[in-house]
């Protein structure tokens, strides 16, 4: 490390993205001209497993050359409503799904074998997994992110996706220090505050992270959040030395890395301004900071930081600090011939299948669980949205409703995210105007969009024999009475959609309608 410059080394502490599946010129000129050491990749650099491959072994030759070390190439591929991952890769449930399996195995297995996908595809650290205890059911950001709103639950299952990342040779990072479940706020959009005492986040939200961190955890990603009571100066974590250096390393006793969430987050660039919280957070003890969408930005960071080594404001010491931990990391996991870890004994197809069967949670009245759907059933659901600018992108074409339609028949409409009292009038109009024998709701959120759950109430009213289906948070199914029977499916996909079919049964049918499209958002 001696001979590097402090450009050179600087550059080894930015994670850097660009918005295309091939290296962008703007990218190619961060690691020419500012040395920029490491990648982000999200759903809009992959296009297919090849592509990827491709793309990063040319992020490594470039990274490589220009230099001398490899590259962390980075992904958040935390399976359910976080997944950056190409068509034809393994894809496990998220976080609160795997709980439901009840099996903490299947959480080690789920990692192991993305961490080994991940691997081949040339990708060598996941921002995953996320350890934030779900205790706000009204979270915007995390929800079904989370294994839930029991702290011995996520330290369980979190530790065992940790070890099962760490087997198969992936860095990780657990997530979001130190806790994001108690926010009604998304830190992509505004800059959350909770305030707890540092004696109440050690009795909950503390605890996996404590966990995490004495069994080998690599990394750990702050959360964008104020904590007044515990950091006095109106700083997030990322900034926070307190929270830093004070409680992470001397308290807690942390050795790996520590990193920032995406620095371009409204958190901090409405607030700070992206390149000079990037400077304040190395400041306090960041080790590696995220520029994740914005190259122009990510350049004005690494000037603004070497400024203020060379003015005394952020001593050496700091950047060879991180940078010497940074190198030590990349040694055992950057490089692509590095150890190739632990190898999975379960078929990636077959394994993920039977985990979403055994996530998915239902509720029936004196029967075994099966639905029986009479001849002419109504199957109403809105399409999924991004809830959040962590979630992936979401497949525009993908309707529960018509997807419950071409299975068993009968009619089916779609609805708004958010649907207000004339649409919802409209939806009641078509549910009344014919004798359904049956009505299947797919809700999204419901919760959170109060139009979804005013609907389920006013569909409830019609003593139609209804299920209520949640594809994201579970929350929505409090919302209607006992006589619906229930069921969780935690994510808004292909999978969910197809582990919760062997639910309904049909006694005779008849054709239904196609969709009406018009209805839709």
């Amino acid at each position: 490390m001696g001979e590097m410059t402090l450009k050179q080394k600087i550059g080894q502490m930015i994670v850097a993205g660009f918005p295309s599946g091939e290296l962008s010129e703007d990218m190619i000129r961060l690691v020419r001209e500012y040395k920029v050491g490491n990648v982000i990749l999200f759903s809009h650099n992959i296009e297919s497993r090849n592509q990827l491959k491709g793309l990063c072994d040319s992020i490594q030759k470039l990274v490589k050359e220009e230099t001398g070390e490899y590259a962390f190439i980075t992904i958040d591929q935390e399976g359910g409503v976080v997944r950056r991952l190409p068509e034809g890769s393994v894809s496990i449930p998220g976080a609160m799904a795997l709980a439901q399996t009840g099996d903490k195995e299947n959480a080690y297995e789920a990692a192991l074998l993305t961490g080994q996908e991940l691997r081949e595809l040339g990708i060598n650290f996941n921002l995953a997994p996320v350890l934030d205890i779900n205790n706000n059911p009204d979270n915007p950001v995390i929800g079904v992110r989370s294994f839930g709103p029991d702290k011995a639950v996520v330290t369980e299952f979190g530790c065992e996706m940790v070890k099962g990342y760490l087997d198969s040779k992936i860095m990780c990072s657990v997530k979001h220090f130190p806790g994001h479940g108690d926010t009604a706020v998304d830190s992509h959009l505004s800059l959350p505050c909770i305030r707890k005492s540092y004696e109440e986040l050690e009795q909950e939200e503390l605890i996996p992270f404590k966990e995490a961190f004495r069994r080998g955890a690599t990394a750990v990603t702050l959360a964008h959040i104020l904590f007044p009571r515990i950091e006095k100066e109106n700083l997030p974590v990322t900034m926070s030395e307190t929270m830093i250096q004070g409680i992470l390393r001397k308290r807690l006793g942390f050795q790996g890395l520590v990193i920032s969430d995406c620095l371009e987050m409204n958190a901090i660039k409405e607030y700070f301004g992206t390149a000079s919280g990037a400077r304040k957070a190395i400041m306090a003890g960041v080790d590696l900071i995220f520029i994740s969408h914005t190259a122009g930005l990510a350049a004005e960071a690494a000037r603004e930081i070497e400024q203020a080594v060379e003015s005394g404001e952020i001593p050496i010491s700091r950047i060879d600090d991180a940078v010497e931990r940074i190198l030590s990391y990349k040694k055992r996991y950057a490089a692509p011939d590095a150890d190739v870890g632990k190898k999975s004994l379960k078929e990636p197809g077959e394994f993920v299948k039977s985990l979403f069967r055994c996530s998915i949670r239902f509720t029936d009245r004196e029967r075994g669980y099966v639905h029986l759907l009479g001849e002419n059933p109504v199957f109403l659901s809105c399409y999924a949205y991004r809830s959040t600018l962590a979630s992936s992108r979401v497949m525009e074409d993908l309707l529960f409703a018509a997807f419950m339609q071409e299975r068993f028949e009968g009619d089916a409409y779609s609805f708004s995210i958010d649907p207000d009292s004339r649409e919802i009038n409209e939806i009641l109009e078509k549910v009344k105007s014919k004798r359904y024998t049956n009505l299947v709701l797919g809700t999204y959120n419901g919760h959170l969009n109060r139009g979804q759950s005013s609907l389920a109430k006013e569909l409830e009213k019609l003593k139609i024999p209804m299920v209520m289906a949640a594809f994201r948070n579970p929350y929505d199914l409090d919302e209607v009475g006992d006589g619906v029977d229930k069921i969780a499916a935690y994510e808004y996909s292909i999978q969910s959609f197809e582990a919760v079919v062997p639910l309904f049964k049909q006694c005779g049918c008849k054709r239904g309608n196609s969709m009406e499209p018009h209805m839709a958002p």
